[in-house]
C-alpha cells in the first residue's frame, strides 16, 4: 500500500515527468569545453541528427546534396578549404579551421563528408528515418560531419 497510494503515484509520475522535460532538447551546454564550442556550430541548411563524443565531440548534418564545405559558423571560427590529405580514408575533409570564444578557449573544427553514401547511412543507423535514409543513398542529401576538439580537452 505505501507505493501504490494514489498521492505516491502522482508524485512519482510528476517527478518523472519532470525529470523527462528537463532533459528534452537540452545539448551539452553544461558539458566540457569542446562540447559547450560544438553546441555553438551552425551548418546553413543542415539539421543536426546525431552527436557523439570521443575524444572530441562529433556531430552529423543532414543537407542537401552539393560539393564543398557548406556554411559552417562558430564563435571566432575561422575555415580554410581542405584539410590533410588522407585519400585512403573512406571520408573526405571539406575544411579546417579554429575557432575561440572565451567560455571554451581554442577548439580546432574540421569539416568531412563520408564518401561512399550507404556508409554514411549505415553509419548513422536509426539517427535517420526511411525517407532521410533514401534520399542520403540516391544523393538528393548528404550527410557532413563535424569534429570539434577544444585545446582543454586535447591537453588530457
Amino acid at each position: 500500500m505505501f507505493l501504490t497510494s494514489a498521492p505516491r503515484r502522482a508524485l512519482y509520475a510528476a517527478t518523472a515527468a519532470l525529470l523527462a522535460v528537463a532533459g528534452a532538447g537540452c545539448g551539452h551546454g553544461d558539458g566540457n569545453e569542446t562540447q559547450r564550442y560544438a553546441d555553438r556550430v551552425r551548418v546553413a541548411g543542415f539539421t543536426l541528427v546525431k552527436t557523439a563524443y570521443a575524444n572530441g565531440e562529433g556531430r552529423s548534418y543532414l543537407g542537401p546534396a552539393g560539393s564543398g564545405a557548406p556554411t559552417v559558423t562558430a564563435p571566432g571560427l575561422t575555415l580554410t578549404s581542405g584539410g590533410p590529405d588522407l585519400s585512403y580514408l573512406f571520408y573526405d575533409y571539406l575544411a579546417s579551421g579554429e575557432g575561440t570564444d572565451s567560455d571554451t578557449g581554442a577548439c580546432q573544427v574540421m569539416v568531412y563528408e563520408i564518401r561512399d553514401r550507404t556508409k554514411a547511412v549505415d553509419y548513422l543507423g536509426g539517427d535517420l528515418d526511411e525517407s532521410q535514409q533514401q534520399a542520403v543513398r540516391e544523393g538528393t542529401s548528404r550527410i557532413v560531419q563535424i569534429d570539434v576538439l577544444c585545446d582543454a580537452q586535447a591537453d588530457k
